[in-house]
């Protein structure tokens, strides 16, 4: 029973979507009604399945760049939650041909969707996020002495395709002013067991057509290196990128020499996009550039 509902939950989710473009194309002043609920869900829905007064099911939806994700259970990260009739679930797969010929006749389920509705708004600009091993914070101004060592360390900017000088304290602070819901989003990397910080992670050229954005990361820390915290810190922000800010790809490029983190971000989920040959002079030779990509649908179904 629980497979045959969430196979008929899966069907509903795409009838229901298609008929969505469907309805709001010829009656758009409706969705000034469910405008808040557009900007709290990040393309993301719970969804509990109820019979009468008894909740027979509950999923998460995840809208994705390979259509819709159904999963079972409420996924805690979730902002905008349903509660729908079975009945309606049932009407609505049966009859999707008529509604998309006359959608004004769903116009008689807006009362029932809007009074079901919760949500959970967004925690506000200058959160932070937890991972297993780091925690995902703003910058500030004692951050400042490890970014200096960070960002003029001859190593680590070969490593980042960097060839410019040395970056100087404006500089830097400038871009630790620019955190959550900036572009670029500049994060510093700090360990939860001792609350050091070891390294920055960014998300950067956000494009809101493409739904895409691009992702860096620096482990300035060497003790750091190769336990995971690299890994970890970028998972964690993928998770923010695909839940909440309702990103379908994130990018990202490295050079030939840097096999270390070609691992790791083989192991977050990213998969190898391409490679330009000789692309990239760093420091008075040609290397080839390597792209990777990670996608929303993937990440979703691998962390199921």
């Amino acid at each position: 029973m629980s497979a045959l509902r969430s196979k008929n939950v899966k069907t509903f989710v795409n009838d229901i979507s298609n008929l969505y473009y469907i309805f709001f194309r010829r009656f758009p002043i409706f969705k000034l009604l469910i405008s808040n609920i557009l900007y709290h869900s990040s393309g993301n829905f719970g969804l509990s399945l109820v019979e009468g007064e008894e909740v027979v099911g509950q999923y998460t939806i995840y809208n994705t760049d390979d259509g819709n994700i159904v999963k079972e259970g409420l996924d805690n990260g979730v902002n905008v939650r349903f509660k729908i009739q079975k009945h309606i679930i049932d009407d609505v797969i049966e009859k999707k041909d008529l509604y998309a010929s006359k959608p004004y006749k769903l116009i008689k389920y807006i009362p029932a969707l809007l009074s079901s509705v919760e949500i959970n708004k967004k925690n506000p600009v200058g959160k932070y996020l937890v991972g297993k091993k780091v925690i995902l914070r703003q910058g500030c101004e004692k951050d400042l002495f490890y970014l200096h060592s960070w960002y003029n360390d001859k190593e680590l900017n070969k490593l980042a395709g960097w060839t410019e000088g040395k970056l100087g304290t404006t500089q830097l602070r400038m871009n630790l002013l620019k955190g959550f819901g900036y572009d670029p989003m500049n994060l510093i990397i700090e360990t939860i067991d001792e609350g050091k910080p070891i390294g920055t992670i960014q998300l950067y050229d956000f494009n809101e057509v493409d739904q895409s954005c691009k992702l860096g990361i620096r482990i300035g820390d060497r003790d750091y290196w190769g336990k995971s915290y690299g890994e970890d810190a970028i998972k964690t922000l993928l998770r923010y990128a695909f839940y909440e800010l309702d990103i379908f790809r994130v990018s990202l490029k490295l050079y030939e020499y840097n096999e270390r983190a070609s691992r790791c971000y083989l192991k977050c989920g990213f998969k190898y996009e391409g490679r330009t040959r000789k692309s990239a002079f760093i420091d008075g030779k040609f290397y080839d550039e390597i792209i990777m990509g990670a996608l929303k649908s993937d990440f979703i179904s691998q962390h199921k």
